[in-house]
């Protein structure tokens, strides 16, 4: 009686715990956000043995978004080498604070950002790819990836 008992439950406990809403990762969208449309870009640009990547994100609406953002991270960028490898990553060996903070991209407005890979470059094809870490109303996720060579 008593296992029968323990078993109901703790098979009562597993069911409940796989009635829990699964944590989904962030979609990867184009910045298309019903009428509201986000464009981000990505410019690298060498710079003797080093590369600077130049960055904006631009509010092509005519409407106000708002970003929030849960660290003080603002964006993503890595860097793959032709087979995938990866050669840098922004937030590697960084910290970040962790703190909820937002700001307004204004209608018709561009906020510019930058980073510099400065360690490794040899040269080669690579792929950057930037994801905004901001979030918006209908959207979760903006990226843009762009091919370039170093010399």
């Amino acid at each position: 009686m008593k296992k029968g008992l323990v078993l109901f439950l703790v098979l009562l406990v597993l069911t409940a715990c796989g009635q829990q809403k699964k944590d989904e990762p962030d979609k990867e969208v184009s910045g298309q956000m019903g009428e509201k449309t986000v464009v981000l870009t990505v410019d690298p640009v060498q710079k003797g043995s080093s590369v600077q990547f130049h960055m904006s994100l631009k509010n092509e609406s005519d409407r106000d978004i708002e970003f929030t953002f849960n660290t003080s991270q603002k964006f993503e960028l890595s860097v793959y080498d032709e087979d995938g490898n990866e050669k840098y990553r922004y937030s590697k060996d960084r910290m970040f604070t962790q703190a909820i903070q937002s700001f307004v991209l204004k209608a018709d407005e561009t906020y510019d950002f930058q980073d510099t890979w400065s360690n490794g470059v040899e040269p080669g094809t690579y792929e950057a790819v930037v994801t905004f870490k901001g979030k918006a109303e209908g959207l979760k996720q903006i990226t843009e990836k762009k091919t370039f060579q170093v010399k």
